[in-house]
């Protein structure tokens, strides 16, 4: 019967990028479709994208048009170009168009449209990689001062274009916040394991000074975010790209949270490297290309990792 969506409230900026975040079948696009009217209920005054947008036969620039004014169309033909689509595309039949020129098209004839808000349904899911980024930053600037709304479950899109971000698993919310805040600090397991959190330690809470808890994992601590009674089963959440890599011995620092140990793998993760470190337990850092060259990480290397307790969530187990 799909996913049942249950949102009891969902507030959104009329000046701000909100990302709906989740899993294929949350129910993100059931979301969009409530507040774009597509389903009964309250609706906003929008500009809607659906993933899967309908091209008519003709030439591309004669799509591009579709809807618009003269002086919206002469808008979209702007945006079209600078989401990176040459004026002889717009001469080709819509029918020979790639996905991503497809896509390129259509977010410039959504975004030339005058409605307040904006509802984007995986806006860049079919841009190549090595594009989406790009074509990312033209959208946050081109959609300025308005209302904006996209779902995606591509955790780069959502950094690139929202300013704050619902997480939504099995058609709810689990949790709402700034995308920084969100992505760096999981309020549950689940929503961890759903954003990509890589490093999930468990153990026994062995201390606290509030706000912190100190949590043991067997011979290591970590020292985390947490309100959990001693003694109680429980986890730390942090991210890989919250962990620092040292070569050797580490400068004292702000970070309560520093191990000594070895990296035991080193594999690309896009344009990134994903380090395995074992300190005791493992923990994952992302790192650049150039500081593994710096430091001369590598499968044996002798390192120091730290972490800062305030981008280290404990939470039960």
């Amino acid at each position: 019967f799909g996913t049942v969506v249950t949102v009891p409230e969902l507030i959104l900026d009329p000046n701000g990028r909100a990302v709906i975040f989740g899993p294929n079948g949350a129910g993100k696009t059931t979301l969009l479709r409530m507040l774009a009217g597509r389903l009964p209920g309250p609706v906003l005054e929008t500009a809607y994208l659906p993933q899967r947008p309908y091209l008519f036969r003709g030439s591309a620039g004669h799509n591009l048009g579709l809807g618009l004014s003269s002086e919206q169309a002469a808008r979209a033909r702007q945006l079209v170009e600078r989401f990176g689509l040459s004026t002889d595309v717009l001469r080709r039949a819509s029918g020979t168009l790639s996905g991503g020129e497809r896509q390129r098209l259509v977010l410039a004839r959504t975004l030339a449209r005058p409605e307040p808000w904006v509802l984007l349904d995986e806006p860049l899911a079919a841009i190549d990689v090595r594009d989406r980024m790009d074509v990312a930053r033209e959208l946050v600037v081109s959609l300025d001062h308005r209302g904006v709304v996209v779902v995606t479950h591509d955790r780069d899109v959502a950094v690139a274009m929202g300013d704050s971000v619902a997480v939504m698993i099995d058609g709810e919310i689990r949790q709402v916040g700034p995308v920084t805040e969100v992505f760096a600090l999981p309020a549950t397991e689940r929503v961890a394991s759903v954003i990509g959190t890589a490093n999930v330690l468990e153990g026994r809470i062995s201390g606290s000074i509030h706000p912190l808890v100190a949590l043991d994992l067997g011979g290591v601590e970590v020292w985390g975010i947490g309100s959990l009674p001693s003694g109680s089963s429980a986890r730390a959440l942090f991210g890989a790209e919250a962990v620092t890599i040292y070569g050797g011995v580490a400068k004292t620092g702000s970070a309560q949270n520093h191990w000594r140990g070895t990296i035991v793998d080193v594999r690309q993760v896009d344009r990134l490297l994903e380090v395995v470190v074992d300190v005791g337990v493992r923990v994952v850092a992302l790192i650049t290309p150039g500081a593994q060259a710096a430091l001369e990480l590598r499968s044996g290397s002798e390192v120091t990792v730290a972490v800062k307790a305030t981008a280290v969530r404990i939470v039960p187990a």
